[in-house]
């Protein structure tokens, strides 16, 4: 992921046998810096604050973050549910992300770093969820692909209105369970870029080489 200034990039590697986050400049000078090592544990970061102090790590099954200044890993929750996604406002006191603990995915907004209390966005089934830069609306995708937008009310408390839908996509498969956002918006909200998912009208059809190693034997 990138710094909010997009000089850095943040990443996750297992290369040394454990994972760990690694820090290295945009315009590809320099060495590799390793900023923190999670051991055996999954982790990935999901979210890098605009304030550039904190960053959103899934470790294992849970949800962490490590702090800069500090340079101090702290666990917000282990989840007996799946979170995904989970996203700083741009204000850096609220983080929305998606949860599966009423059965199916859906969106909730909890307080940073306090985590004392969770509201949810969502109606019906909701995931990837995304800031507008202004913190006033919340975009997240349906279940059935379509990108929807709530307005949201993030200062002192939180308050969130009813979901719209602004259109139907036609969006890709996830890859992996790593595989978190299919969708990016503008900081104006004005502007989504999807990975859209593409109909061949006359594809090949499969085929299915058998006894392929006594080929190569040949």
């Amino acid at each position: 992921m990138w710094s909010a200034d997009s000089r850095k990039v943040l990443f996750s590697s297992n290369r040394n046998g454990t994972f760990a986050l690694y820090l290295k400049n945009a315009d590809g000078s320099g060495s590799e810096q390793q900023v923190v090592d999670y051991g055996g544990a999954l982790a990935n970061p999901w979210d890098w604050s605009h304030d550039g102090n904190y960053v959103l790590v899934r470790t294992g099954s849970g949800l962490g973050y490590f702090a800069w200044r500090e340079r101090t890993t702290t666990a917000l929750f282990q989840a007996k549910w799946t979170v995904r996604g989970a996203q700083f406002s741009t204000d850096g006191r609220w983080m929305a992300y998606a949860s599966n603990e009423t059965g199916i995915m859906e969106v909730y907004v909890s307080p940073f770093p306090s985590v004392n209390g969770k509201w949810q966005v969502s109606s019906a089934g909701g995931q990837e969820p995304k800031w507008r830069n202004d913190g006033k609306e919340l975009f997240y995708m349906s279940t059935d692909g379509k990108i929807m937008a709530v307005p949201v009310s993030a200062g002192t408390s939180f308050e969130a209105g009813t979901p719209v839908a602004l259109f139907q996509t036609h969006r890709r498969q996830p890859l992996s369970s790593q595989d978190l956002f299919s969708y990016d918006v503008s900081s104006d909200g004005q502007r989504f870029l999807i990975a859209t998912k593409l109909d061949e009208p006359n594809p090949a059809p499969l085929s299915v080489l058998l006894n392929w190693a006594s080929e190569m034997e040949k």
